[in-house]
């Protein structure tokens, strides 16, 4: 449970106010209860316990994601969700959807008997045929950014289209289904290579088959569930909290999650919720590929069963859990537009709750008074040496993770630098600066040092020399040090030993400094 929780009563829990609106519990003996009109919360394992309070008006809870399978929610806790229109979510270890529902949607018996009606109909296909197109674009768009890291993308977009092509003159739902499995069968073996990067120290203790994404399917089960690799993972538990938004959407919108037109209908699983997540399938991929891009996981942010299976820890589900609503966002437009296709032939047409697409286009100026594409995640800044969140940007969090980095690099940075200065002198080239270079580093440096003698002749010097480090310097993080070094004439390499706190420059160039940093 991560959320910023401030002062309450004396000897009462912190009041909590959830990150994005998801409040997320983990750990055992979970207690979800109301208390004096508040719902009260506790997760946590042994020691290690949190409990807190989130108030009705103030608390802007949205969803409430449970981890997890011992403990207890009271029916005055579902309750007090259905007042506030928050959803309730739970996942399993292992990656499945126990429980799913939101606000009560709209009651529409006749979209539900044309849901059912639509089963191995040509309107049925229609819907099937649609999701999966949008499926396979979308994965060849996603397929532009596997290309940095490897050389079939372009070999499996062929292949794509290939599908498409297939997709469009198949009858039925099991030419459909073969379609969209070629498909699938070539856009996964394109992200085989993909690296996952691992914070030094923990680097040497983590296995060989958790370094790359390789094979979508589990070794474990011959399919995707139960990974038995971080990237999988992952990938298994976005889709979970997407299948979960997906089921509460079609509740929202009036359809009946079980009544698939794409999956068939199977004991305990809500196809249609399956049928709605497959064109949001290639965004949370995109998600999953850019934290793999960008991020360095830390041995702990995984841990593996007696059987082999790799799972998420529970520090970093509840930071993946921070992405649904945006999951909810995307499944919710894709419910809409299935609600609309099934009752086409009705007047009105089909409500939009969850977009607002319809109503905000009855304004005056339209659908432009919404945005119509989903926020965009930001997947943070990891350190290389250890896996823990950076500030402002950095590769490293700390002054002894990046002591440590420069311990490890430093050698093989400066036998590079060496041969290459061997190579140049073997050709001729005497890699020194010019007596014309010396002298207007000498002529520039005279001329800094006048003109700071002549600012100190007319300003009195500054009282207090650490006003630079507290009140100027945490703004210049944002600022590129290239526009520091042309707004003040100073070298580039001195603003950016500037902006990481290396450096004080002198007084005379503070004003345009703190104008920079506003």
């Amino acid at each position: 449970m991560r959320t910023q929780a401030t002062d309450s009563v004396p000897g009462w829990p912190s009041e909590l106010r959830p990150n994005r609106g998801i409040l997320v519990l983990s750990g055992y003996g979970l207690d979800v209860r109301v208390s004096r009109g508040r719902l009260r919360v506790a997760d946590g394992i042994g020691r290690d316990r949190h409990e807190g309070l989130v108030h009705r008006a103030t608390g802007g809870l949205r969803r409430l994601v449970v981890l997890g399978h011992t403990g207890l929610v009271t029916l005055d806790a579902i309750r007090w969700l259905a007042d506030i229109g928050a959803g309730y979510l739970q996942v399993d270890a292992d990656g499945g959807v126990l429980a799913a529902f939101g606000p009560q949607g709209s009651d529409r018996p006749g979209l539900r008997r044309a849901q059912a009606r639509a089963l191995d109909t040509e309107l049925g296909d229609g819907i099937a045929r649609r999701l999966v197109g949008d499926k396979i674009a979308a994965q060849a768009e996603t397929l532009v950014a596997v290309d940095r890291a490897t050389p079939l993308a372009d070999v499996v977009i062929e292949s794509l289209r290939s599908a498409a092509a297939a997709l469009h003159v198949a009858v039925g739902r099991d030419e459909i289904r073969v379609a969209e499995a070629r498909a699938a069968a070539s856009y996964w073996s394109a992200w085989s290579a993909i690296p996952v990067a691992f914070a030094r120290r923990d680097a040497a203790d983590v296995p060989a088959h958790w370094r790359t994404f390789g094979a979508r399917s589990s070794p474990l089960t011959g399919a995707p569930r139960l990974a038995a690799n971080p990237a999988n993972a992952l990938l298994n538990y976005l889709y979970a909290l997407l299948e979960g938004e997906a089921a509460i959407a079609a509740r929202i919108v009036g359809l009946d999650p079980g009544l698939g037109v794409l999956h068939a209908d199977q004991q305990n699983r809500d196809s249609l919720a399956a049928d709605l997540m497959e064109p949001v399938r290639p965004l949370v991929d995109r998600f999953v590929l850019d934290l793999l891009a960008d991020r360095y996981f830390a041995a702990a942010d995984f841990y593996e069963t007696r059987q082999g299976v790799c799972r998420v820890t529970p520090t970093l589900a509840t930071d993946l859990a921070a992405t649904s609503p945006v999951w909810a966002r995307a499944v919710g437009r894709v419910a809409e537009d299935v609600a609309e296709l099934l009752t086409a032939a009705d007047r009105p047409a089909s409500p939009t709750p969850i977009t607002g697409r319809r109503r905000a286009a009855s304004r005056p100026g339209g659908a432009r008074l919404r945005a119509a594409a989903p926020p965009a995640i930001g997947v943070g800044r990891w350190c290389s040496s250890c896996g823990r969140a950076t500030r402002d940007g950095r590769r490293t969090c700390s002054a002894d993770c990046a002591a440590a980095e420069k311990a490890q690099h430093s050698p093989a940075f400066i036998a590079a630098g060496q041969r290459t200065l061997a190579a140049l002198r073997e050709v001729g080239f005497q890699p020194t600066i010019p007596a014309e270079g010396r002298r207007r580093i000498a002529t520039r440096a005279s001329e800094t040092l006048a003109a700071a003698r002549d600012w100190q002749r007319v300003h009195p010097w500054p009282a207090d020399l650490k006003a630079f480090e507290r009140e100027i310097l945490p703004g210049l993080a944002a600022v590129p040090a290239r526009a520091l070094a042309e707004a003040t004439g100073l070298s580039l390499g001195y603003c950016r030993r500037v902006k990481a706190g290396l450096a004080s420059p002198h007084p005379m160039w503070w004003d345009a400094l703190r104008a920079m940093a506003r």
